[in-house]
């Protein structure tokens, strides 16, 4: 009788499995012929019958979220969740839906939820440091990011980031340092198009160059002693002083001509720089 009984909850569980597979279908091929509210009611349909089935939830909540329905995309999700608490992929999904309609507490949560799901998750850690930039919490934003550095460290976006948050927090050294290495790491993969990250880690980088070149030229006009060692040392004349210029920025330095400096701090960038 028991293996009896297994047999046949075997075989009930095969022809559940064969009608959530033909609905799926079904659904997709009336998503591809453009009828997407039908696809979405056979759908509704599968899910009233197999609230359970992650895959229905995952492709309603994608169709409503495609329909500009986000909310009712994120209350699916939410049932999908609570139904199988240890998925990742209906996790995922609702902590992405929750960034995207702003709340934000619950983007933090789930997004933590993920990475105890998948400790080394670069999306899970993606999630969580944006949830915690947009709240404003940056210190965690910036150590979230630190780990997607460690863990690829050959991504610009995250160097991008990274330099971002170091931006805001005023650590202009290691943001000049961070967004450097967005050039680098692009340098390093071999493209020859500079893409958006690039162009805006150089405009990011010029931004700083430019704060700090008029502080060091005005530094420069009152000190002489400062002066002279930027004319004989610039590198280490900036650190004895905290600045930290990016490699373009210290080459408009060294061209300066001293003897313009008095003029220099309201149009260096426009003289020097390229």
């Amino acid at each position: 009788m028991p293996r009896r009984r297994a047999r046949h909850a075997e075989r009930a569980a095969a022809d559940r499995a064969q009608r959530e597979e033909r609905a799926l279908r079904q659904a997709e091929a009336l998503v591809a012929s453009g009828e997407r509210e039908q696809a979405l009611e056979q759908l509704l349909g599968l899910l009233r019958e197999m609230p359970e089935s992650t895959r229905a939830s995952l492709r309603v909540a994608a169709l409503l979220r495609e329909s500009r329905r986000a909310n009712e995309a994120r209350l699916v999700l939410e049932s999908a969740v609570e139904l199988a608490p240890d998925a990742a992929a209906p996790r995922e999904a609702l902590a992405e839906i929750c960034l995207e309609v702003g709340r934000l507490d619950d983007a933090i949560q789930h997004s933590r939820e993920l990475l105890r799901l998948l400790p080394r998750s670069l999306l899970a850690r993606d999630l969580l440091s944006m949830a915690y930039l947009q709240r404003g919490y940056l210190d965690k934003a910036l150590s979230i990011t630190d780990e997607m550095v460690r863990l690829d460290p050959t991504d610009p976006a995250y160097h991008f980031r990274r330099g971002v948050l170091l931006q805001q927090q005023g650590e202009v050294g290691a943001a000049v340092r961070a967004f450097g290495r967005v050039l680098e790491v692009s340098e390093e993969d071999g493209f020859g198009d500079e893409d958006e990250i690039t162009g805006e880690a150089r405009a990011a980088l010029e931004f700083l160059d430019n704060y700090q070149m008029r502080q060091i030229l005005m530094l420069a006009a009152e000190d002489v002693p400062f002066r002279l060692r930027l004319r004989q040392a610039p590198l280490e004349a900036l650190s004895a002083k905290g600045y930290q210029l990016s490699q373009a920025g210290l080459s408009a330095l060294v061209r300066i001509g001293w003897e313009e400096l008095p003029a220099a701090p309201a149009a260096w960038r426009h003289h020097y720089y390229h």
